[in-house]
């Protein structure tokens, strides 16, 4: 269906048209051919009206953009799929400014266009969990205090998140970032218990020596915890800190500056690429693929996050 480790000119030849996009996802969404999705019967047939078909039992209508990324967008699909390849191809990500120019579009538009791209690959993560030999600790984000005041925390103000990721044999594996509330027990518990598998559990967990992290036991796993130096951190959690630099220099390097409100889907679409880095000339059709299976996500939707706590 789609082309693998395409230049940009072979890529727009095949994606160039709405009708090649429509087929694209046509395929994407029913790759065993259509099944209506009000009877499910397995026949139905293109109508003459754009991106419809109909169901040859029981003659319901529905639309081959429906219940995807791309339902009720007035963007051309060619500009979609530009789009797509374009932010699975720079592995630094694109912000909306460079997005806006390279499809000549508004920002406004650039911008919603990235937040539903960063919600499907959020979403295509949701249900990833780690296993094994674990590295976890917290990463404060959101640049330098502009003040150095006496007794104020070197975070105050940042964004705390919970960062895990797999240690196979010294290599990093799959990666988890979760903004977290506080930095209260209760908050790592709550992700450790959602993105780390418990059937069975008892994985390995390295982590520094915070006292909150004993309470990770409390799960039925177990913890090696010791006081480290910034150097020793470095060296004997080396994939964690990598994950953490990497994202840094994500975000200083394409954002500059970020919206807190919105960090999550940052990390979201940074753990997307981080955790598919082996599938780097399949990362254009994953994509596609994830924005087709995605249910459709209003423009109401990317501005309803819940506000995240600052660390204090």
């Amino acid at each position: 269906m789609i082309l693998i480790d395409s230049s940009l000119p072979a890529f727009q030849k095949a994606y160039g048209t709405d009708e090649a996009c429509l087929q694209a996802i046509f395929d994407a969404k029913w790759p065993r051919g259509f099944i209506c999705p009000s009877c499910e019967h397995n026949f139905g047939y293109r109508l003459s009206k754009p991106r419809t078909m109909q169901c040859a039992s029981c003659r319901k209508q529905t639309s081959i953009t429906a219940n995807t990324i791309f339902q009720d967008s007035r963007l051309p699909l060619h500009l979609w799929f530009l789009a797509i390849y374009l932010v699975a191809n720079d592995k630094g990500g694109i912000s909306s400014l460079r997005l806006e120019k390279a499809l000549g579009v508004n920002h406004n538009t650039a911008h919603l266009l990235l937040q539903k791209l960063r919600t499907a690959m959020g979403d295509r993560d949701e249900n990833l969990t780690l296993a094994g030999y674990i590295e976890l600790d917290e990463g404060f984000f959101g640049g330098r205090s502009a003040t150095k005041s006496a007794g104020k925390s070197p975070f105050d103000g940042k964004i705390q998140v919970l960062v895990m990721v797999e240690s196979e044999n010294m290599a990093a594996g799959n990666l988890v970032m979760k903004v977290i509330p506080d930095s209260k027990l209760e908050s790592i518990q709550n992700v450790i218990a959602e993105k780390v598998d418990n059937e069975p559990a008892g994985h390995m967990f390295r982590t520094d020596a915070l006292g909150r992290h004993h309470g990770i036991r409390s799960l039925g796993h177990y913890v090696n915890m010791s006081v480290m130096t910034k150097a020793e951190l470095n060296t004997q959690m080396a994939c964690l800190s990598l994950a953490i630099s990497h994202a840094k220099r994500f975000f200083k390097g394409t954002y500059h500056h970020f919206c807190k409100r919105h960090i999550q889907q940052y990390l979201d679409e940074f753990c997307y690429r981080w955790n598919r880095r082996h599938l780097e000339k399949q990362l254009t059709s994953h994509l596609i693929t994830a924005c087709v299976l995605h249910p459709a996500v209003t423009a109401k939707a990317t501005k309803t996050l819940p506000p995240f706590a600052a660390a204090a």
